[in-house]
């Protein structure tokens, strides 16, 4: 009989991490989750309240409780907040992630699975590989992320770093979805904003000028991060991983596909660029279908219509 493995998911009160503790919880682990965020998910065995900075509630964390693979999802990720607020930035993305490798070498734990971003890329008009040029002068955040990829590589504490592209839709069984406060994420803002939903900027170098990117179903990449946990735990090898679909759309392109699934008007209006949104991030994730054996299961409308579905029940549609 198998051993049943134990999962510490830093952030995991958050969107991603209430899909992973599912995810995790079917596919047979003890899931912790550390969050300064309470949770109320049934998929959670023990949560605890603490800061991914904080080394004291780490130490005193691993050294009560044997874990073996950390999920590392906490972390600021609002591109515009960024810029406005950078040391917050360094803070949560970098320190935050300096002081939970310091603690996990301190106590044995061998294995980190890491969320970092698309945003560490130089745009480029075909689609990104792992081995694309990266960059530091996107944005704070992608520079954060980028910065605490080179933490844990040089940590040589076995790791899988993802960079998500764009993570959307909800759970397909309708228990969990995206609520961020501020909600700054493409298809909620528009299903919160049918009446009034703000375009930033038309004049990209795209073929219509709004922004293109690679729409990945949040429970693809949980999916994804349960291989991952257990390809580390059978492998001890590590591997930095795209987690996209391969196909792009445009911000008028969503704006139509939900148009046309709700069969209602989206009124919009146009709006400065923001800081540090590059015109297109489009995924090349053939290396982790042959790594993990990964393939996402969910489409554009199948992220469309579970996050709709999501955004009913919670009645936060307004229009």
């Amino acid at each position: 009989m198998e051993t049943k493995r134990t999962a510490l998911i830093t952030g995991g009160s958050g969107y991603l991490g209430s899909h992973l503790a599912k995810a995790l919880k079917k596919d047979g682990w003890y899931v912790i989750v550390l969050d300064l965020k309470s949770t109320l998910n049934k998929y959670v065995d023990l949560f605890i309240a603490g800061d991914v900075c904080d080394g004291e509630k780490l130490d005193s964390l691993f050294s009560h409780v044997p874990i073996d693979v950390v999920f590392h999802l906490a972390g600021r990720i609002e591109v515009g907040e960024s810029e406005k607020h950078p040391t917050t930035f360094w803070k949560n993305n970098v320190a935050g992630t300096i002081t939970l490798l310091d603690e996990m070498k301190k106590h044995g734990i061998e294995n980190i699975v890491y969320s970092s971003s698309a945003a560490v890329y130089f745009p480029d008009d075909g689609k990104l590989n792992e081995m694309s040029i990266l960059t530091i002068n996107n944005s704070v955040y992608g520079t954060t992320k980028l910065v605490a990829e080179s933490a844990i590589t040089d940590s040589k504490l076995n790791h899988i770093i993802f960079r998500y592209f764009n993570l959307a839709g909800a759970d397909m069984e309708g228990e969990m979805g995206e609520d961020h406060e501020p909600e700054t994420h493409l298809i909620p803002r528009i299903l919160q904003n049918l009446n009034n939903f703000q375009i930033y900027g038309d004049n990209y170098n795209t073929e219509d000028g709004t922004c293109i990117r690679d729409y990945i179903h949040v429970a693809d990449v949980a999916d994804a991060h349960v291989l991952a946990g257990n390809h580390l735990l059978k492998t001890k090898s590590s591997d930095i991983l795209n987690l996209g679909t391969g196909q792009g759309y445009s911000v008028l392109q969503i704006v139509k596909l939900i148009k046309d699934y709700l069969k209602k008007d989206v009124y919009f209006s146009i709006q400065p660029r923001r800081t540090g949104d590059p015109d297109r991030l489009v995924a090349d994730a053939t290396l982790a279908g042959k790594v993990l054996t990964f393939t996402p299961k969910h489409d554009i409308i199948d992220i469309i219509k579970s996050a709709n579905i999501w955004y009913e029940k919670k009645g936060k549609q307004n229009g």
